[in-house]
């Protein structure tokens, strides 16, 4: 990433949480989804495309494969603009094989044909200049030239027509009655694209060749990775490998601007030492037969005399030396130099000082080595500029002028808004193209992470409007340090540059893991748990988003009483444990130290779900050794380290594990006075009451140890033994209901480590009893039923049934489960389920619900029924401020899912609607930002001016269903009353509903 010292992790983490001069809070997270079918939410700036992630749904397993229907065939990466398939066209490989190819065809692209022919089964491989003489029974493979194109008809594929540079047609069937494919290309890289396209078919084919008609062209014209990261350069080898899989991925772009290369920023006018020119020679031809430009970005800063000939003529002869050594494609950067401080005095004397000046130095350089490339070097790629000035929004000073002064062949980098954003939009992408006036290369600093070395970001390319690849004239990912581990997300950014409209990030990031991988199932689960748990980064992607449906799976099991719960979820966390151990060599290197602590993690989860099923058989002596170890595991996991993963699944499950594992043991409980002295570890309790049992924890006693007794105080009678400790650390004593005033462990022999001591009382409740949402629920007469829960949390040494039962009042139904078990120590969840008859009057209605004697009231609001389109949808709105006219009032009610109200940082705030027309509003729903209001009002109007009190609602965030009955209503407003961060108040959407008419 090129930002400097201090900048470097200032700016980039101003941009994490939102654009530096953006909103409050930056767009909302990306769910990734990989359903086939799913379309995604349109935005105002990308016509009906999808946004960012082309659908958010819940395939977010980078280790899961999507199934295909036979018409998709195999999946072809980056994804196809149009492929479809027919099995009855299939054809068998055989052994032999004829390539028919003119004699200047694009030799390498001829080279991955033969090589993926080999591969998939063909032992004896002719070639025939177009033609010529076929040998019977070959399969015929046509490449280019006028005999590919007669067969590309033939078997139904369109002529080329306008398909675009880089573009190409594939198709397989029976042509001329031999079996054959046909494939053809557009420009200088369309033949090689096609040839990667039938490399990955044949690989799936396993043994044929899929019946396929590929019309196949990239959106994004430039399409790469940036070297950019501050650090250790890569190694001519990482280099070298980056070059195939970029060819591999239909990328034509690698350029290189490391940020410690002295030879490219402070000593930029010497020569590269000779080995290092060498490394530059074998990355060109590399390069050259990858299709892939090699390009070397200068970033002369304040060590360059803008104004002095001599140093101008240095910069030239320096790219002329880089064109000899093989790169055809220039940056010069500017991005962290000052307005005042000069690289020398004829700068001030020339240029002044502040931004227009300082653009106007940068223009003059960009422009003469732009010249200088045009004339000497013809065939080189457009130069780009990386300004001061790139990742602002809209027009400044500098910009103004840098747009009016730089040569129209020069492009402008940009990195959109802010240095990290979290999103980029086409909107924001027509903002820069405007101010700047000239062709923008999207630089995308993403996955880099010199900003936040101890994070590895795995994650898929998300939050990138499809229009920001069509109207970029490149779009370069900026890679992290460890090179091999950049190519998941490198591998989806390539998907997203070619085919925007069609990415779909979850699919593409499983694709992704299976690339690097291998066909490994082993390393392949292990990847995808690494991936899994390093996904979240300043594009937001949720945090060990597959490992959540396991763990809520695991807790819904649980409660239930299922013993054997956890499967699943015990399997995911084997793999973390076992993922160093099961990855190659090059993978494993550079992640070494995030596999160690997922394995940590890995391993104290295990432990986890173990310790949980011990409690659920009853094994005591499990349990308790089993949260000795969790314990000691999550100890060493909160100890500080240099690097981090994604831990808002991890942790809390943990800790929730610990503390139900706590609750089973009585860990948890405070009963009494606790004294220790010579001989014995004793509880006092505020009153003599009867005991159902006595739990007594320690380290394991030493072998042989006898004589350690558990007791307790009878009054008038003095202490009773029970029994005697365990050898293993856990004991349980049944007490039989004896009354007693103190227990303790007492011994005579060499002292134990005593945890805990607990005594579990026979006289008060058997089971906690709450109520979730506040024993609150809002149910609709005569409409659907309402689930609310019963959370029982056992309070005994040991498991019990009961019934739960309900005393509803006419009008109210509750349905209950006849008979609930609560085990020892676990919160059990009873689903009680409301339903309002029709006709019932609005209002309150208390339902007393009680188990073994204990009482809870549920308070039923009955509210009408509400239906019908959304009331707000194209209403007009208005707010009493606005923070930036990015964020205008009507966004909450414009039915896109990317925009949103944002309100100045106050309390106070309010925002409004005006309806087509009044109605009787029954429902209004809420989809808050994360900048939302803790406490918020509604009210609604006939007439704009007197206003009805409606709800006042506490809000933890998120969506919040506020329930009314407002008839005449012609206006709803919402007013924050106190905000719930630093920001103001902020609404991706508002709907309301109307009360549905009886009958």
């Amino acid at each position: 990433m090129q930002l400097r010292g201090r900048k470097r992790t200032t700016a980039a983490a101003v941009a994490v949480i939102g654009s530096l001069l953006g909103g409050a809070v930056a767009s909302a997270p990306p769910r990734i989804s990989a359903a086939p079918g799913s379309s995604g939410s349109s935005r105002p700036d990308s016509g009906s495309a999808p946004v960012f992630t082309a659908g958010l749904g819940s395939a977010i397993d980078p280790g899961s494969d999507v199934p295909r229907a036979a018409s998709e065939g195999p999946a072809v990466w980056p994804r196809p603009q149009s492929a479809t398939a027919d099995p009855g066209r299939e054809l068998p490989v055989p052994a032999e094989a004829v390539l028919v190819l003119p004699v200047d065809v694009d030799p390498y692209a001829a080279e991955v044909v033969r090589a993926s022919l080999r591969a998939a089964g063909v032992r004896t491989l002719h070639e025939r200049p177009p033609g010529a003489a076929l040998p019977e029974r070959a399969l015929v493979v046509r490449v280019q030239g006028s005999d590919a194109e007669e067969a590309l008809l033939a078997l139904g594929a369109a002529p080329a027509g306008d398909l675009p540079a880089g573009g190409y047609r594939l198709a397989v069937g029976r042509a001329g009655g031999r079996d054959t494919v046909a494939l053809a290309g557009v420009g200088g890289d369309g033949l090689f694209h096609a040839a990667q396209t039938l490399r990955q078919l044949l690989a799936a084919g396993r043994g044929k060749v899929p019946g396929m008609l590929v019309r196949d062209w990239p959106i994004a014209p430039v399409r790469g990775i940036t070297e950019g990261f501050y650090g250790q350069p890569w190694t001519r080898e990482q280099r070298l490998a980056q070059l195939d899989f970029l060819g591999r991925t239909k990328q034509n772009r690698m350029l290189l601007a490391p940020g410690d290369d002295p030879y490219r920023t402070t000593a930029w006018r010497e020569e590269y030492p000779r080995e290092r020119q060498e490394e530059f020679r074998a990355l060109a031809e590399r390069a050259r037969a990858n299709h892939v430009v090699l390009g070397w970005a200068v970033s002369p800063g304040q060590s360059m005399c803008l104004a002095s000939a001599d140093d101008r003529a240095a910069l030239l002869r320096k790219a002329d030396a880089m064109w000899e050594l093989g790169f055809r494609a220039f940056q010069v950067q500017f991005q962290d130099v000052s307005y005042t401080e000069w690289g020398c005095r004829a700068d001030r004397v020339r240029y002044g000082t502040g931004p227009a000046a300082a653009a106007k130095a940068h223009a003059e350089v960009a422009g003469e080595l732009a010249a200088h490339l045009a004339a000497r070097h013809p065939g080189a790629a457009p130069l780009s500029l990386l300004p001061t000035e790139y990742f602002q929004d809209g027009a400044t000073t500098y910009r103004t002028a840098l747009a009016g002064a730089l040569d129209p062949r020069v492009e402008v980098a940009w990195t959109g808004v802010g240095v990290v954003p979290r999103t980029i939009t086409g909107r924001e992408l027509a903002g820069a193209r405007a101010a700047l006036a000239h062709p923008l290369v999207t630089m995308d600093n993403y996955p880099v992470n010199d900003w936040d070395p101890g994070r590895i970001f795995l994650g898929p390319y998300a939050g990138r409007d499809p229009a920001v690849a069509g109207g970029s004239a490149g779009v370069l990912a900026n890679a992290m340090a460890q090179g091999t581990l950049s190519r998941i997300p490198l591998f989806t950014a390539a998907d997203y540059a070619w085919n925007p409209r069609g990415y779909r990030a979850g699919e593409s990031w499983a694709a992704a893991v299976r690339d690097l991988s291998g066909p490994d199932p082993k390393t392949r689960a292990a990847l995808a748990a690494l991936a899994g748990n390093t996904a979240s980064s300043g594009l937001k992607v949720e945090e060990s988003a597959y490992l959540k449906p396991l763990v809520e799976e695991f807790w819904r099991a649980r409660a239930t009483g299922d013993k054997a719960a956890g499967e699943r979820l015990r399997a995911a966390f084997t793999v973390l444990r076992e993922a160093p151990g099961r990855l190659d060599a090059p993978v494993a290197a550079e992640a070494g130290p995030w596999l160690e602590r997922l394995s940590r993690y890995g391993a104290a989860g295990e432990l986890a779900v173990d310790l949980l099923r011990a409690e659920a058989r009853g094994d005591g002596a499990a349990a308790w050794k089993a949260s000795q170890e969790l314990a000691a595991a999550r100890e060493a996991l909160a100890e500080p380290g240099g690097v981090r993963v994604d831990t808002s699944v991890l942790d809390p499950f943990l800790a929730k594990a610990a503390a139900e594992s706590d609750a089973w043991t009585g860990a948890a409980r405070e009963d009494g006075t606790v004294r220790e002295e010579a001989g014995a570890y004793t509880v006092r309790l505020d009153s003599a009451r009867p005991l159902a049992a006595v739990t007594v924890m320690t380290d394991p006693l030493a072998p042989g140890a006898r004589g350690a007794a558990v007791e307790v105080h009878v009054p008038g009678e003095g202490w009773r033994r029970l029994g005697e400790a365990a050898v293993s650390g856990w004991t349980q004593a049944d007490a039989q209901g004896v009354r007693a005033d103190a227990v303790r462990l007492s011994w005579a022999g060499p002292a134990p480590v005593v945890h805990k001591v607990v005594p579990w009382f026979a006289d008060g409740p058997r089971a906690r009893f709450e109520l979730a949402e506040g024993g609150r629920a809002d149910v609709e007469a005569g409409g659907a039923a309402r689930t609310v829960t019963a959370q029982l949390s056992g309070l005994r040494p040991g498991e019990f049934r009961g019934p739960l039962t309900a005393a509803p009042p006419a009008g109210v139904q509750v349905r209950l489960p006849q008979d609930v078990l609560v085990p020892r120590g676990t919160t059990v969840a009873v689903p009680v389920e409301v339903t309002v008859a029709a006709g019932t009057p609005s209002g309150e209605y208390a339902v007393p619900l009680s188990f073994d004697g204990e009482v809870r009231v549920l308070t039923v609001r009955a509210v009408p029924r509400t239906g019908g389109p959304d009331l707000l949808r194209g209403a007009r709105a208005s707010a009493s401020g606005v923070e930036a006219p990015q964020f205008p009032a009507s966004a909450a009610v414009d039915g896109s899912a990317a925009t949103r109200w944002s309100s100045p940082a106050v309390d106070g705030a309010w925002w409004q609607a005006e309806l087509a027309a009044p109605a009787r509003v029954g429902l209004v729903t809420l989809h808050w930002q994360e900048a939302y209001a803790s406490k918020f009002r509604v009210e609604t109007s006939a007439d704009g001016v007197t206003w009805r009190p409606g709800a006042v609602v506490s809000s933890r965030g998120g969506v919040d269903a506020v329930r009314l009955d407002a008839p005449d209503t012609r206006y709803v407003r919402v007013t924050c009353e106190r905000r719930a961060t630093r920001f103001g108040c902020s609404l991706w959407s508002a709907t309301a509903a109307a009360v549905v008419p009886p009958g």
